[in-house]
């Protein structure tokens, strides 16, 4: 399961990355999925989901694993949500562990609901902020052990039945024929006929054949005076007709003469297959706890993590594996079985006693993060950090008879985050230093844009202005085509001017963000280009473009630009087709502006959005460079990006994705 948690896709759940979640679920994860002993966690407003490898055969072979992993648990657990349900909350409301042996809990596993009993704990777990966060479950199937007990109580009360009944068979052996004769529950027993006399021969052989020679061997010791005539034995019958086993003791006297020759041999034969197997059961089960018990031990010996039971009021060390040891810096001759503040004196008065009776006293679990305590480090105290678990151990009666504590040394994570935190408060400094330095460029060069672009304007207007009145005086000098050209010059010195002060601005108008819809942008923008568009005979189709949260100004310069685009791009053998259409795509939408222009080679697709390139001879396609790249910085500005997409000759695809920001109602 370790692997699966790791490997689980935890940024598409609600929790998110493990990296992001707090450092309590963090180690509960960590001690849940070391442990041997069956653990399961839920965690947060929603209950997701955690389970160990000991838990994991509890879901069965099919249905619910590994699904269950990161799932909330009222899809996990529709079957039993009303059983489960008021616990969890109990456990979140009240912050008190629940305990609960050999409960019923049916669930579905394997193709089926099947009837499950099981004894668990259920126990809060605290946040990084101390509050209730999560619940650990604590559990074991005990299915196995219930149902040999239900059987074991059945075969008891059918043995008392039959003693009550006196339900014995009675045999009388006449040892100088070898014949005896016998009551009518033995004959059926033996599926022998009512007859007056048997032979011991016809008998002997309705017996287990792994039987026979122990029965004839003790029916012949118990002739002779030696034996004083006593005769117990168990042993094996099998019916001759319906093939029944029946398991049976034989308990008889002989009696002999005064020569001590036997003259008779008699007894009784009791039915003993129901307690025989009833012993056998309860054998099996008593066997099966103690080997629960052993693994159970077994199991903290080999955690990965401190684990160690503390017994009774005085909190005697029970049972410590070697990383408890090891965390202690004793051994275990040191501590076994003392007082845990006997063996460990050191750790006297710094807050452990307050926390063990708190859990001793109320049952109610305690989880400490990151604990400050100084343990012995070749011989003198050092300070540790620990985060630990102290869980109450219960009886089969529900009574508090010790404590399970779990803890993990921390103090080398601890230090390393400290030192990280340093660096990253030293970094954030320096960032927030170097973010000021930025601020302060960015302001500098847009004073900069500003102060240029007007005073760049003003001899350019001059330039027009002066070399328009030429070319009124020169109607007739052949000297009027180079002022024409001086004209040209200036106007497109005063477009790029204007075009260059619109991309210094638009990552200022953060404030100016409203909800926009789009469609509506496209319909003003066909109506401002209905001549041009007329002229060109394009056709536009759109519909159903979304609204979303922008800058309205600057969504009607980039669908402006690229239907400006469009239009001047275009075939003139060719009618102009220009599509416009939205998809949503997660939490984007992707749309589409397409035509079935001259296109481009795609390999330019990136260069047509840096500012100042152009494909194509100003003497070609009037511009400046700027549209395309005005367009990119309008898209980042909200969020989103461009891209483009074309052959030449096959017409150019502008994608653009901008973010999904739902429209209050």
């Amino acid at each position: 399961m370790g692997d699966l948690t790791r490997r689980y896709n935890w940024s598409e759940n609600l929790l998110g990355p493990p990296d992001g979640w707090p450092k309590s679920l963090q180690t509960t994860v960590a001690i849940l999925l070391s442990s041997r002993f069956p653990m399961f966690l839920w965690w947060g407003p929603e209950l997701i989901q955690f389970y160990n490898d000991a838990y994991r055969p509890s879901l069965g072979g099919s249905g619910k694993h590994p699904a269950a992993l990161g799932q909330k648990a009222r899809d996990c657990w529709p079957e039993i949500w009303d059983i489960i349900y008021p616990l969890i909350l109990h456990v979140l409301n009240t912050g008190e562990a629940t305990w609960s042996e050999d409960q019923l809990v049916p669930i579905f596993r394997d193709g089926a609901i099947q009837d499950v009993y099981w004894t668990f704990s259920y126990s809060p777990i605290l946040g990084d902020e101390y509050t209730i966060e999560g619940v650990l479950v604590i559990c074991t199937e005990t299915t196995q052990k219930v149902v040999y007990l239900q059987e074991l109580s059945e075969s008891k009360k059918e043995l008392e039945f039959a003693i009550d009944a006196a339900d014995l068979g009675t045999w009388d052996l006449n040892p100088d024929t070898n014949r005896f004769t016998a009551n009518t529950r033995l004959k059926q027993w033996f599926g022998l006929q009512p007859e007056e006399e048997v032979d011991l021969s016809k008998a002997t052989a309705i017996m287990h054949p792994d039987d026979q020679d122990a029965v004839i061997n003790a029916i012949q010791f118990a002739l002779t005076p030696d034996s004083g005539g006593f005769y117990d034995i168990n042993y094996r019958i099998i019916h001759p007709l319906t093939h029944d086993e029946r398991i049976v003791r034989a308990k008889g006297k002989a009696l002999f003469d005064e020569k001590n020759k036997p003259v008779r041999f008699n007894g009784i034969l009791q039915d003993i297959t129901d307690q025989t197997l009833a012993e056998l059961r309860e054998r099996a089960a008593r066997e099966k706890i103690a080997e629960n018990e052993r693994n159970f031990r077994n199991s903290i010996l080999k955690a990965p993590v401190a684990i160690c039971i503390l017994k009774g009021p005085e909190f005697v060390i029970e049972i410590a594996n070697g990383r408890m040891l090891e965390l202690w810096g004793t051994t275990g001759e040191a501590v076994m079985n003392k007082p845990i503040f006997e063996g460990l004196p050191e750790v006297r008065d710094q807050g452990f006693e307050e926390l063990l009776y708190k859990v001793y006293n109320t049952g109610a679990s305690v989880t400490i993060q990151e604990f400050p305590v100084q343990l012995l480090r070749n011989d003198k105290l050092q300070q540790e950090y620990v985060s630990f678990l102290y869980e109450a151990e219960m009886n089969s009666q529900g009574n508090i008879t010790g404590i399970i504590a779990v803890a993990v040394l921390v103090t080398e994570q601890v230090i390393a985050r400290r030192k990280i935190e340093d660096v990253v408060n030293a970094r954030t400094q320096e960032l927030g230093e170097a973010n000021l330095h930025l601020k302060r460029s960015n302001a500098d060069l847009r004073q900069f844009a500003h102060v240029a672009s007007h005073d760049l304007q003003e001899p350019v207007r001059k330039i027009a202005t002066y070399a328009s009145l030429l070319d009124d005086v020169a109607r007739t000098d052949p000297s009027r085509s180079y002022l024409q050209k001086i004209v040209a010059a200036a106007n497109r010195m005063k477009i790029l001017i204007r075009d260059v002060l619109v991309y210094s601005q638009v990552s200022d108008q953060h404030s100016l963000f409203e909800f926009v819809n789009l469609q509506q942008i496209v319909e003003d923008l066909q109506n401002e280009f209905d001549l041009l568009i007329e002229q060109k005979q394009a056709t536009l189709h759109f519909h159903n473009l979304p609204t979303i949260r922008a800058i309205p100004p600057q969504m009607s310069q980039l669908f402006g630009n690229l239907l400006s685009n469009a239009l001047k791009y275009n075939r003139a053998d060719v009618p102009l087709e220009i599509n416009i259409h939205a998809e949503r795509e997660g939490d984007e939408y992707h749309i589409l502006f397409s035509d079935n222009g001259i296109g481009f080679d795609q390999q330019y697709a990136e260069q047509i959005f840096h500012i100042f390139q152009r494909l194509h001879h100003k003497t070609e396609y009037t511009g400046t460079g700027i549209g395309l790249a005005l367009c990119k910085k309008i898209a980042e500005n909200h969020g989103g990006d461009i891209s483009a997409s074309g052959a030449i000759g096959k017409g150019a695809t502008f994608h653009i994705r901008l973010p999904i920001s739902e429209k209050p109602e």
